[in-house]
């Protein structure tokens, strides 16, 4: 098969490629494949575990070959877990397979769907309902991490809420928050072009200072979802959340974090509710984006770029090189 290979750091390649047979597994056609903006690191910062890798965690597929015995016909479309659990942990034991110790992961561990097949475990095949595209459900992986950091945690309704990033994930979050029936809802980004594609949305611009703006109190927020991982952003999300509210992060982190004395303090005097999240999981975060997909869930505005996947390096200098506006790039197959 062929496939975008990235054969060493920042040198990608379309081109053949072995596919890694595994008994019992399906084998899927990949459909849509999101770029992330974690790929980014892994592909041209020396994050990848090895070389050659075949990125790509974020899919849709459709069943080409199904083992003896399985439940999905050849056509079905579906999108694709990416995490792959080692069960045994203790994590996995008691259920949080996002949290397992030795977890293996499509994209980033193993070869992943920048590519034209893929074997995956049925466990991991979650079939897509009626009326989702296959673009949209290519989409499920970040709408479920943006689902899986914007619930657990009670949510009054018409509460008001910031979300600190306007990419993807931060775009998503304020949807769900939205959906979950937060009243004003507002996005936190230094980029304008993030800002006003927020707007179409239906969010506002949130007042970050500046400009005179020390001066006076800016507005708190009951809930605030940390989206960038940088340790102004995370600043920002303690200093920005209310009395008995909850501070959600999200992003990766970029760098260290050290929190002023006088802003700890806040998190103790406003008894703020501090929680972390990591990845997702298949019940309920995918099976809920793809209900709501659609529908009260927006995922197809937020794809800006659809690229033949035979174009993937293209795509990756677009985006590293800043060239035009960018929320989601998909690269796409024919099939």
């Amino acid at each position: 098969m062929k496939a975008l290979v990235l054969e060493k750091d920042g040198k990608l390649a379309w081109r053949e490629h072995e596919l890694r047979v595994v008994e019992g597994w399906y084998r899927m056609r990949i459909a849509a494949a999101g770029i992330c903006g974690s790929d980014l690191g892994r592909g041209f910062k020396g994050g990848a575990y090895h070389y050659p890798l075949v990125m790509g965690h974020e899919f849709s597929a459709t069943v080409e070959e199904a083992p003896t015995g399985g439940k999905y016909a050849p056509g079905t479309l579906a999108a694709v877990y990416p995490l792959l659990p080692c069960g045994k942990c203790t994590a996995c034991a008691k259920g949080f397979i996002q949290l397992c110790e030795r977890y293996d992961y499509f994209g980033s561990r193993r070869d992943g769907a920048f590519a034209e097949e893929l074997y995956v475990p049925e466990s991991h095949i979650i079939p897509v309902p009626d009326g989702v595209t296959a673009e949209e459900a290519a989409m499920t992986e970040p709408a479920a991490v943006a689902y899986h950091g914007t619930h657990g945690f009670t949510l009054a309704q018409g509460a008001s809420a910031l979300v600190i990033g306007g990419g993807p994930i931060g775009l998503i979050a304020a949807q769900w928050l939205r959906i979950r029936g937060a009243g004003k809802i507002a996005v936190a980004d230094i980029d304008p072009a993030k800002l006003e594609f927020a707007r179409h949305f239906g969010f506002e611009a949130a007042d970050t200072g500046g400009g005179g703006a020390e001066e006076r109190a800016l507005p708190e927020y009951d809930v605030v979802i940390e989206a960038c991982g940088v340790s102004a952003t995370r600043t920002m999300a303690v200093a920005r959340c209310a009395r008995k509210g909850v501070v959600s992060f999200i992003g990766n982190p970029a760098d260290d974090w050290t929190l002023p004395m006088a802003l700890f303090s806040s998190v103790l005097r406003k008894e703020l509710t501090a929680r972390g999240n990591w990845n997702s999981v298949p019940d309920p975060d995918w099976r809920e984006v793809l209900a709501h997909a659609g529908k009260d869930l927006n995922l197809k505005d937020l794809v800006t770029a659809r690229v033949p996947m035979a174009e993937g390096a293209a795509a990756f200098r677009r985006i590293l090189n800043h060239e035009g506006f960018h929320c989601k790039t998909l690269l796409v197959t024919n099939h």
